[in-house]
C-alpha cells in the first residue's frame, strides 16, 4: 500500500514536471545544503544523508524534471550546534535539516506537548502517525513553523525514554539529589523526585557524565549506543517514560518559495518517506542496541512497576499547567495528543487531559 501511494504521488509530480518542460522551463542546477547538529550515526540524520539527499536527484530524473540538485552536506555541528537547529534552518544556514523541537519549549511550545504529558506512549509507529496527523490538521502547529521561516516536511520520533547512570537505580528515591542530563522540557519530569535536570544535547552527554558534571541522563536507547554513553555510565534502568515527537525534517521557507511546484511536491513526498523510514529504523534498533550494550558490560535493569507508578503519581499537573499557559491552542493540541494515543490503542499511565 505504501508503495502504491508513492507511485500515485510520483505520477502526479511527473505530470507537473512534464508540464514545466513543455512550457519551456530552463534546466537548472539547484545548489542546496543539508545539515544537522548531530552526526549521521543517529537515524534522524542518517536518513537525510543516505535517503533524502540521493533520492532527491533520483526522483527528479524519474519524473523527467529538467532540474537537478547539487548538495552540500554539513553534519555533526559543522554549521550549528544542538542549541540552534531551529535557527539554522530559519536563518538559511542550511536549506534543509533536522530541527530538534525538544530544545524549543519556548519558541515551539505546541511541538513540546508530549514532554508535558509523560508516561503516555512509547510506540514509535503510533507517535509517528500521530505527529503527521497533528502537523497537517492543527493550524496552530503549522503557524509555529511559519513563524520561524520554515516548512514542515516529515516527522521525527524516537523510542521511549529510560535512564543511563553512573550508579544503580532501584527506586524513585535513588534519584534524589542527583544530576541528570535532560534535554529541554524533560527537566520537568524530575519535579517531585529531588533530582536536578541539566539541559543538553546528546553530543555533550558522555563527557558530562564521565567528568561528574552529571550523574546520568534521561535518554532514548537508540541514543545510548551511538554515543557510547554506557561506557561513561554503565547502569541502564528501563522506565518507559514515553517516546518523544522530538523534531522534524524542515526546509527554509525562502528556499521553498523559490522551488518550482513539482520540486515542492517531491520534497513533501520525501518528507513523508523520511518520517516512515527513520521510525522503522528506530523500532528495529532498540532491542539490538540493548543486547550489544549488555555484551559490552552495561548493567540493564527495569524500575519496579510500583516505583514507576510512584513517579507517575508524584508529578504535578504538568499538562494542565502547560495547556493553560498556551490557551485554546494548547488545549486543542493536548486533547489531540492524548486522544490520538488512545485511538491507536495506547494506554497512558495518566490521563493528562482529564
Amino acid at each position: 500500500m505504501k508503495l502504491a501511494i508513492r507511485t500515485i504521488a510520483l505520477g502526479g509530480i511527473a505530470a507537473i514536471a512534464l508540464s514545466a518542460i513543455s512550457t519551456g522551463a530552463d534546466a537548472k542546477v539547484w545548489k542546496l545544503t543539508a545539515a544537522s547538529s548531530h552526526p549521521p550515526i543517529v537515524p534522524w540524520v542518517e536518513v537525510i544523508t543516505k535517503f533524502v539527499v540521493p533520492q532527491s536527484n533520483i526522483r527528479l530524473k524519474e519524473i523527467g524534471s529538467p532540474h537537478s540538485i547539487k548538495w552540500t552536506e554539513a553534519y555533526a555541528g559543522a554549521l550549528y550546534n544542538f542549541k540552534n537547529t531551529l535557527e539554522g534552518v530559519q536563518d538559511g544556514l542550511t536549506d534543509i535539516g533536522w530541527v530538534g523541537t525538544l530544545w524549543e519549549p519556548v519558541k515551539m511550545p505546541l511541538h513540546n506537548v508530549q514532554f508535558y504529558a509523560p508516561f503516555a506512549s512509547g510506540n514509535v509507529h503510533h507517535l509517528n502517525s500521530l505527529q503527521e496527523e497533528m502537523e497537517t490538521t492543527i493550524p496552530a502547529m503549522k503557524a509555529e513553523w511559519d513563524k520561524h521561516n520554515q516548512v514542515y516536511l516529515g516527522a521525527q520520533v524516537a523510542d521511549t525514554y529510560h535512564i543511563v547512570s553512573t550508579y544503580p537505580i532501584n527506586s524513585l528515591a535513588d534519584l534524589k539529589g542527583k544530576k541528570f542530563m535532560t534535554p529541554g522540557a524533560i527537566a520537568n519530569w524530575l519535579k517531585g523526585t529531588g533530582a536536578i535536570g541539566i539541559n543538553g544535547g546528546l553530543p555533550v552527554y558522555y563527557n558530562n557524565m564521565k567528568t561528574g558534571v552529571a550523574d546520568g541522563a534521561i535518554i532514548i536507547t537508540t541514543g545510548m549506543l551511538p554515543f557510547k554513553l554506557h561506557e561513561a555510565a554503565p547502569y541502564i534502568t528501563k522506565v518507559d517514560l514515553g517516546g518523544p515527537m522530538s523534531g522534524a525534517l524542515t526546509m527554509n521557507k525562502d528556499t521553498w518559495n523559490k522551488l518550482p511546484t513539482h520540486m515542492k511536491l517531491l520534497f513533501r513526498d520525501l518528507g513523508r518517506d523520511y518520517a516512515r523510514i527513520q521510525t522503522d529504523i528506530i523500532a528495529g534498533k532498540v532491542t539490538l542496541f540493548e543486547k550489544i550494550m549488555a555484551k559490552q558490560g552495561a548493567k540493564i535493569t527495569t524500575l519496579p512497576a510500583s516505583e514507576r507508578q510512584k513517579w507517575v503519581d508524584s508529578m504535578p499537573d504538568l499538562a494542565g499547567e502547560w495547556a493553560k499557559a498556551n490557551g485554546a491552542a494548547g488545549k486543542q493540541v493536548l486533547s489531540a495528543f492524548m486522544d490520538g494515543i488512545r485511538k491507536r490503542g495506547g494506554k497512558p499511565a495518566r490521563d493528562w487531559d482529564k
